[in-house]
């Protein structure tokens, strides 16, 4: 089996009551093999949790550093994004630990979604995804998608 090189797919999981989620095992291949890494950074995106590779959530700090805050807004959402951050390491059995502050801000429990996003993976609680994604009409979304991204065809 070829080794992918980036996060793609998704797959439902249970989150367990200590707060116990596995990472799917294709997922964990991307994580050892493009990042060399273990170790996930957490973070509240509102609706689902960000899962970013350690060198991926790095680039994403460089970027706040060199553009620092404009307004009010932008140093509110610095700071909510920043202090929802969490280091977290698979375990042997490949599964994280969410802190209850990020399962609880998002409404994590029971089956999760988990989605492969390229250079990161989200985690989100079934019945948002279900509602925010998996009932979005795809043709509807290809139409938009032209408009935005004219050169991207699919």
């Amino acid at each position: 089996m070829k080794i992918t090189s980036s996060f793609k797919g998704k797959s439902v999981h249970t989150i367990n009551e200590s707060g116990r989620i596995s990472i799917p095992a294709k997922f964990r291949d991307v994580l050892k093999t493009k990042y060399n890494e273990d170790s996930l950074v957490l973070v509240n995106l509102g609706k689902y949790l960000a899962a970013y590779p350690v060198k991926e959530w790095e680039k994403v700090e460089s970027k706040f550093e060199e553009n620092p805050p404009k307004n009010k807004q932008a140093a509110k959402l610095m700071r909510k994004l920043f202090s929802t951050a969490e280091d977290c390491s698979l375990d042997r059995l490949g599964r994280i630990l969410i802190p209850p502050h990020l399962r609880n801000g998002v409404g994590l429990n029971g089956e999760c979604v988990i989605v492969g996003m390229m250079n990161k993976i989200e985690i989100w609680p079934k019945d948002v995804w279900e509602s925010e994604v998996e009932d979005t009409d795809m043709s509807t979304l290809m139409e938009e998608i032209n408009d935005i991204y004219p050169e991207i065809t699919l």
